[in-house]
């Protein structure tokens, strides 16, 4: 079975990664995000597929939520959310 690229679990970890390297550029190195909020979707591959299950819910020490009601989002340390979503496909 072959990886589709664009398919946002397969997107998921480079976008939370994102969202942290913004959060440090703009709060400072040593201060990280209050969660990330994530379909579950997304969650599951994040923690049982790329992390193997070792530590489910989080990623370096920040929480991980499922939400079904949201397409990836992070919440900064001063409680400000912005969106991680993968970008929207365009339709034929």
């Amino acid at each position: 079975m072959a990886i589709d690229p664009t398919n946002p679990k397969h997107t998921v970890h480079q976008r939370v990664v994102a969202g942290f390297q913004g959060h440090w550029k703009a709060h400072g190195s040593d201060k990280y995000p209050q969660r990330f909020r994530l379909p579950p979707e997304e969650l599951y591959h994040l923690d049982h597929v790329m992390h193997k299950g070792e530590h489910p819910g989080l990623m370096w020490g920040v929480p991980l939520e499922a939400d079904p009601n949201t397409r990836g989002e992070m919440i900064a340390v001063d409680g400000t959310v912005l969106s991680i979503a993968p970008p929207e496909l365009p339709t034929e």
